[in-house]
């Protein structure tokens, strides 16, 4: 996902770079460039990243849940079963971030160059499922406020309609 930020700021910085006369320094700046994507593309990928927006996006639709049944009280057992769901996720996270605890304080086997690849490449196949696990409730979260944002504007339609139906039913006594 890229934002208007990064787009506009790539062309700069690589015609900031053409404008550069000698070959071994810009060269050299494309290299410190690319690293340095690089490393925020690996950072912005970190379990720790993903878990604290899987966090934020956990309260942020905790606070909308509450608000739509603040709004429409007739929902709140459609409504309570997003919460239910939402639960699940938070459980679901949480349970990830015991996985990653866990699997930070087993240190990797120093006794042969063969056990140190096996234990990189399981860290890898770990890392890889913990990825889409994250990536799994942050989709889950997203289709609960999608839910309940469904069932809010039903409930707005049913008011509407009830609302347009009073006038009209008053017209028709008189």
């Amino acid at each position: 996902m890229k934002n208007s930020t990064s787009e506009q700021l790539t062309p700069l910085l690589l015609a900031l770079i053409a404008l550069i006369p000698s070959h071994g320094v810009r060269y050299t700046a494309l290299g410190l460039l690319l690293a340095a994507a690089t490393l925020c593309k690996i950072h912005l990928q970190s379990h720790s990243i993903q878990l604290s927006r899987l966090e934020v996006a956990l309260n942020h639709t905790e606070e909308y849940i509450q608000e739509a049944t603040v709004e429409a009280p007739q929902s709140y057992s459609k409504l309570s079963d997003q919460r239910r769901r939402l639960i699940e996720v938070a459980k679901t996270a949480s349970r990830i971030k015991c996985r990653i605890l866990r699997s930070q304080t087993k240190a990797l086997s120093r006794k042969g160059l063969r056990s140190l690849f096996k234990a990189i490449a399981e860290r890898m196949t770990r890392f890889r499922s913990l990825s889409n696990e994250i990536g799994g409730c942050i989709r889950c979260v997203t289709d609960i406020r999608t839910a309940v944002e469904l069932i809010l504007d039903a409930e707005r339609q049913r008011k509407l309609a009830s609302d347009l139906m009073e006038p009209q039913s008053a017209l028709a006594v008189i």
